[in-house]
């Protein structure tokens, strides 16, 4: 058998056997197939996964049973939330960001995994809220988002903590973000806060740098201030929520980070980025 090849014009028109033809591509190797054979592969990937908590691996037909997490009893798998949740620390920005938080794992990996260690997580684990410039928006946005069950979870946590962030004194505004966090905390004392401080490297001191020993002492001096502030704005905290309970928690707070620095005067400064502080629990 012949096929004609060429173009139709004053040309010569050509004559080839079919065994010279260019044999024709198999379907089965074109390249749109490429796209199924990657989506076959992720299937099978999300399947695995899959398998490795709920222990159905349907890739293996040996008949031998194979572990997994909510294989588990119950009560095994609630230590090992328990642990997990009590050496976990999440922590809150300073402000709302573009970049998302580092998921955890449990509760990505299925729908009962989230459902038994959130609750868990938001009542055991570590959480630390940075503050800058002593704007509490973010956490209180997160807050008041929260629904009534993990709010429940969340009152039963001891390991709250707010790290301020100083390195100059408050200004006016500054005072305004504190007292609506003050304000807000008067409304709810389920929960307690406590408070850390942390020093940004370039700090503006309330006196000129002569005065001062080292950096602790202008660190002190930072503190000192601070509270001074806090007790000034007392009335205003009076007379809009009746409560200073945690107005007194956090000036007892800034007392001790205070007393440590004032220790730490005839000791050298240790360099970085920020300070951080640590008191004794009380």
């Amino acid at each position: 058998m012949y096929y004609v090849t060429g173009r139709f014009s004053s040309e010569s028109i050509s004559w080839r056997p079919s065994s010279q033809l260019p044999t024709p591509i198999p379907p089965q190797d074109k390249p749109y197939n490429m796209l199924r054979k990657l989506r076959k592969a992720s299937i099978q990937l999300v399947a695995r996964r899959q398998s490795s908590v709920t222990g159905a691996d349907t890739s293996r037909n040996d008949g031998q049973s194979h572990a997994s997490l909510l294989g588990l009893p119950p009560e095994i798998r609630n230590q090992i939330y328990e642990y997990l949740a009590q050496t976990t620390t999440l922590t809150l920005s300073p402000t709302k960001s573009r970049k998302k938080p580092q998921p955890v794992g449990l509760l990505l990996a299925c729908k009962q995994t989230h459902k038994e260690y959130r609750a868990l997580m938001l009542s055991m684990a570590g959480m630390i809220a940075l503050i800058n410039g002593f704007n509490f928006t973010n956490i209180l946005r997160v807050l008041q988002s929260m629904s009534p069950e993990d709010m429940a979870a969340l009152h039963q946590n001891q390991k709250l903590s707010v790290s301020l962030y100083i390195s100059h004194v408050a200004s006016k505004d500054e005072l305004r973000y504190l007292l609506v966090w003050l304000v807000h905390r008067a409304g709810d004392k389920a929960n307690t806060w406590h408070y850390d401080v942390r020093f940004n490297v370039r700090l503006r001191s309330p006196r000129p740098a002569s005065r001062y020993i080292n950096g602790y002492h202008m660190k002190q001096d930072l503190v000192v201030t601070l509270i001074r502030r806090l007790v000034w704005m007392k009335p205003a905290v009076q007379s809009i929520s009746g409560d200073m309970e945690e107005q007194d928690r956090l000036i007892a707070d800034l007392e001790g980070y205070a007393s440590v620095l004032e220790g730490l005067m005839n000791e050298p400064e240790q360099g970085g980025e920020a300070t951080i502080l640590q008191i004794p629990s009380r």
